[in-house]
């Protein structure tokens, strides 16, 4: 083997664990960075979810404008579910314990959700597997009720 093979061969090593070394860090980092923030999401929908169960209970319509106006501003608006949790939030003079109640698991099964995904993107990609299924609340209730 010639010297100039094993310099090549060297250089090319050295490049190839500096571009490896680079996208872990950076992988890392971005793994880090969307695990706090979805955190933080996650924490201001419990709170805000807290609020509006609390105004559907008391039937507070300006604490209801605002939190769903609040809701709105955090979740998907292109989304069935999500726009589902803005309709819940809602208050009916007849209903409003259901109306708590729908609400509640909605915001449930949306946060469920968004655990599952923080879950599976902070695994290796080789380990990943499929993309979680966010169940609907109609899916959910028909098999609570079952």
């Amino acid at each position: 083997m010639s010297i100039q093979t094993v310099l090549t061969s060297t250089v090319v090593a050295g490049l190839v664990a500096a571009f490896i070394s680079w996208w872990i860090s950076e992988r890392r980092i971005a793994i880090e960075n969307v695990t706090q923030e979805r955190a933080k999401w996650r924490e201001r929908i419990r709170e805000k979810a807290v609020e509006t169960h609390d105004a559907i209970i008391r039937a507070d319509e300006e604490a209801l404008s605002r939190v769903r106006a609040q809701f709105r501003l955090l979740l998907n608006p292109f989304h069935d579910e999500d726009r589902a949790i803005v309709v819940a939030a809602s208050v009916s003079e007849v209903e409003r314990e259901t109306q708590a109640e729908e609400f509640s698991l909605r915001v449930a099964l949306l946060l469920k959700h968004d655990w599952e995904r923080a879950k599976r993107e902070a695994r290796p990609f080789l380990f990943r597997g499929c993309s979680p299924r966010r169940v609907p609340y109609e899916e959910y209730f028909q098999k609570a009720s079952r």
